[in-house]
Formats: structure tokens, sequence, C-alpha cells
């Protein structure tokens, strides 16, 4: 009778072994594969019309479509992404209901357009998407959505602070500070809570150490005060960029919004 209790207990933590196993496996084939189509379509992303086989652009619609589908899968709830993290840009919040997926698309030159997609545990379940825009919003905002993001930070229950990269050429680069939340089943922009806008933009001129900051103990956006330049030896002629004046600008959150102090 002993021995026949031994046998069941390595039988069964045997049995429990291998379905850890083949989850683990399970896990990395699909992180392999997300990173095969990814990699694939960097591949061919000169190839428009499918020259060489599939086209671009039918290539990305298949990794969007596996990334956001394995992202709202209970399946993977606990895959690291360890092989897609090197070719995708991976952020979680510290949480970890919030991870966000930043990927650039190699389709504008100098112009780089980002796109990002987006995982949120709420209870027992995941929810998944493009982390898409408000709507009724410009072109210049939607432009201003390109980026990668690389820092989310909790700034209350359900509220996440994420900043993000990105340039459109031209000798200048900006950064984005976006309030997400989860709101009627999908993660969203606020609602007009920097200052009248629904997102804090900050364009440079690339190469500058003018990178805005916050300060997450007194939840503050620190950035530099910029005036136009001038052509040199025209003051009537703007010369399209800008420079700090040396004054140091503050919006702090409260109540729901960023609001800009009196410096």
């Amino acid at each position: 009778m002993e021995f026949l209790k031994k046998y069941l207990i390595i039988f069964f933590i045997s049995i429990q072994f291998s379905c850890v196993s083949q989850n683990h496996a399970d896990l990395k084939n699909r992180d392999l594969q997300l990173l095969k189509i990814y990699q694939k379509f960097y591949n061919n992303r000169h190839d428009y019309a499918g020259k060489k086989g599939e086209a671009r652009d039918s290539i990305l619609i298949r990794f969007k479509s596996t990334l956001i589908k394995t992202l709202g899968d209970k399946t993977y709830i606990n895959m690291p992404f360890d092989s897609l993290s090197t070719r995708v840009k991976i952020v979680s919040s510290a949480d970890k209901k919030l991870n966000i997926f930043s990927w650039d698309e190699l389709n504008g030159g100098t112009w780089h357009i980002y796109n990002s997609a987006y995982q949120f545990r709420k209870n027992d379940t995941l929810y998944s998407g493009i982390l898409s825009l408000n709507d009724n919003e410009t072109l210049t905002e939607v432009h201003n959505t390109d980026v990668t993001h690389f820092k989310i930070y909790k700034i209350e229950d359900n509220k996440y602070l994420v900043k993000g990269y990105g340039t459109h050429g031209s000798g200048k680069e900006f950064f984005v500070y976006r309030l997400l939340s989860f709101k009627n089943e999908k993660i969203q922009d606020c609602n007009k809570c920097f200052n009248g806008n629904n997102r804090f933009v900050y364009e440079i001129s690339r190469g500058d150490d003018l990178e805005p900051l916050f300060d997450i103990k007194n939840k503050e956006i620190i950035y530099h005060e910029l005036k136009e330049t001038y052509v040199q030896g025209n003051l009537d002629e703007p010369s399209g960029f800008m420079e700090s004046t040396g004054k140091i600008l503050k919006l702090k959150y409260k109540a729901g919004l960023f609001i800009e102090l009196n410096n």
C-alpha cells in the first residue's frame, strides 16, 4: 500500500511537470512566431508589391493581428516575450496591469512611423488592442502619436502616465506624455487633461539636451520654456527651430489634470 502511495505521488508530479514543460514550450513557440513574422516584415520592408512573395503590408497586418490575439489570450498570460523584445519595445507598469508594445512600421524614411498595442489585466480578464486615438482628433494630433512608448508611471488607480519618443525628420524630435486609463473596456487617452490638450507634446531640435522629465514624487512634468530662433543676420525670417530661454516650466498633476504651475 505504501509503495502504491509513493507511485501515485511520483506519477502526479510527473504529470504536473509535463504540463508545465508543455506550457513553457507553447509560450516560447508563440514568442518565436511573433518575432519571425516581424522579422519577415523587416526583411521585406521595401517590397510593397510582393515581388519577393508576400507584400510587406500584408505581413504587417498579420503581425498586428497575431500580436493582439496573443495579448488577449489567457493561455499566454505569463509569456515573457524574450524573443519579441529584441525587435519590439515592451514596457510594463509597476503594478503589472498595463503592458505596451511599440514597433517601427518602417515606411516613413526619416519620419519614423511607430505603432503600439496594449495589454491590460483587470481581475481575471485580459484586454488588448491598438493604442488608438480619441475620436475626432486632428491630423497633427494623429502624427504626434507616432512614438515608441518607453516609460509608464502609475499616477493613481487606473491612471497611467506614459512617455514616448518620436521623430518626423527635418532635424527635429519630440516627446509625448499620455495619461491613459481603462474605460469602456479599452485603454484610452484622457480628455483635455494637459492644459486643454489630450496629450503633452514637446518638440526639440535633434541633439539638444532638453528632454522633459517626470518627477514622480511631486507628480510634475518638468521642461524648458522654448523660443523660436531666426536665420542668422535676418530677424524677420524664423529658422523653424526652437531654443531654451533658460526658464523651467512645470505641469503638476492634481484631481485628474496636469495644470501649468505659475513659476
